[in-house]
């Protein structure tokens, strides 16, 4: 391999990114993180790479890099914000993607650490994130060998005290061995095991943030998550898991299926990806109620603990709970002859979580053709019991009964859309028929 070609190579990947004049950039910087190891594996793999995605830089810098940032910033106008003051890292966020900034970017800008940029280097996480490309000649460094374990596809720590100074890295090297394609170091696996109580000390939101990734890694993540719970990283964290759960291969089945469905149901499998919080969806949220889900019975207040533990938000953990109560409903009445109120309830309690309902249904062993009978009903927006469309509404009932609001209002609007899903109602006349005889019946003022 020519050396001269590499760097060459390497420079111009940088440059055509770099949303900046490269004359701006701070004297005696490097190009250092993850995007110079894919940068290499792209030159390993001769391709080009995409230089008209998002853009996500980082930089070594030798002295005041948030100085250099905010002044970067100021000139392109652009955002800048400040990651870590003590430690001297800032970022510069330009576009979002819009017509006029086609490509988002962030530079992150942060202080060498250390005398000399190979010492910065030899206190990262794992070899293949420990290169530094200087941007004037286009020198490589390399000082831990990561270059040959990027080519082994071999995910090796840089040494056993990098794993303790931050220890969220002993669950983040599953969470890239997954996102790579890497296999993980024996060595380093045996040293993450050794130090594993230490992921207890770590912040629940930087737990949940590594456990989110590795779960949207698809069925290579949940691999890796039960590699991870097999060494003990979260026996403080997901204390029920263990390495034989039947949630794993749950999960698994949830990934399964929504690939296989995605096609057949487009529209259902799109609204389960609208997100919950913080761009996490439902989908992820059926993915953790797979996991989570216990034959057994587990109570609902331990799952809710788990998920609390970790700082899920309280959307998540009300859809989490609300799969978990629905699931043997749904089970109950694909095995028998449901009614069309039965179909109606279920589809009215479900929302738009229905398509995770359905999914983790397939993945917990119903049948996959009886739950598909739902899945089309579901699939068509004008389907009259999955989307029934109410004869009327609250301001409707207190308009025509001249009645006073109350609780009354909901109870009676649940009876009137179960008895239309029945087929009992079928015009406006009659919803209003059926609700002066309810309100009779239940004595309501």
């Amino acid at each position: 391999m020519s050396e001269a070609l590499l760097s060459k190579w390497l420079l111009t990947y940088f440059r055509q990114r770099l949303p900046f004049p490269k004359e701006w950039l701070p004297q005696g910087s490097y190009w250092v993180g993850g995007s110079l190891r894919d940068a290499y594996l792209a030159w390993l793999r001769g391709q080009a790479g995409d230089s008209k995605g998002p853009v996500d830089l980082d930089l070594m810098c030798p002295a005041d890099p948030v100085g250099w940032a905010a002044g970067v910033a100021r000139r392109l106008k652009a955002g800048f914000v400040v990651l870590d003051a003590e430690r001297q890292i800032a970022r510069i966020v330009l576009g979002q993607g819009g017509a006029s900034t086609p490509t988002a970017a962030t530079v992150d800008a942060a202080l060498q650490v250390g005398p000399t940029p190979e010492a910065d280097l030899r206190q990262r996480d794992f070899t293949c994130n420990a290169l530094a490309l200087e941007l004037q000649e286009g020198h490589l460094l390399d000082p831990t060998g990561g270059r040959a374990d990027i080519e082994q596809r071999c995910l090796r720590m840089v040494h056993p005290d990098n794993l303790s100074a931050d220890p969220v890295r002993l669950l983040r090297a599953y969470r890239q061995a997954a996102q790579l394609g890497f296999a993980l170091d024996p060595a380093t696996a045996e040293a993450i095991r050794q130090r594993a109580p230490l992921l207890a000390r770590v912040a629940a939101e930087r737990v949940r943030a590594e456990v989110v990734t590795l779960l949207e890694t698809g069925i290579p993540g949940l691999a890796h998550l039960q590699a991870a719970v097999a060494a003990g990283l979260l026996a403080a964290w997901l204390p029920r898991l263990a390495p034989q759960s039947p949630g794993f291969a749950q999960a698994q089945a949830v990934w399964q299926w929504a690939e296989i469905w995605q096609l057949q149901y487009p529209r259902t499998l799109a609204e389960l990806a609208q997100p919950l919080a913080d761009r996490r969806g439902g989908l992820l949220a059926t993915v953790l109620a797979a996991l989570l889900w216990d034959p057994a019975g587990t109570p609902a207040e331990t799952v809710e603990a788990e998920l609390e533990r970790l700082r899920f938000s309280r959307a998540e953990m009300r859809a989490i709970q609300k799969l978990h109560q629905l699931l043997p409903l749904l089970q109950t009445l694909l095995t028998h002859s449901p009614t069309p109120g039965q179909q109606w309830r279920l589809y009215h309690q479900a929302g738009s979580l229905f398509g995770g309902l359905a999914l983790l249904a397939a993945a917990t062993g119903s049948s996959p053709r009886e739950i598909e009978s739902w899945l089309r009903r579901y699939e068509d927006p004008q389907d009259p019991l999955a989307h029934l469309v109410p004869l009327l509404d609250g301001n409707d009932l207190l308009h025509s009964l001249g009645a006073k609001p109350g609780p009354w209002v909901g109870q009676l609007l649940q009876a009137l859309q179960e008895a239309q899903a029945a087929g009992q109602i079928q015009t406006r006349a009659e919803a209003l028929s059926f609700a002066r005889r309810w309100r009779e019946r239940s004595s309501q003022p």
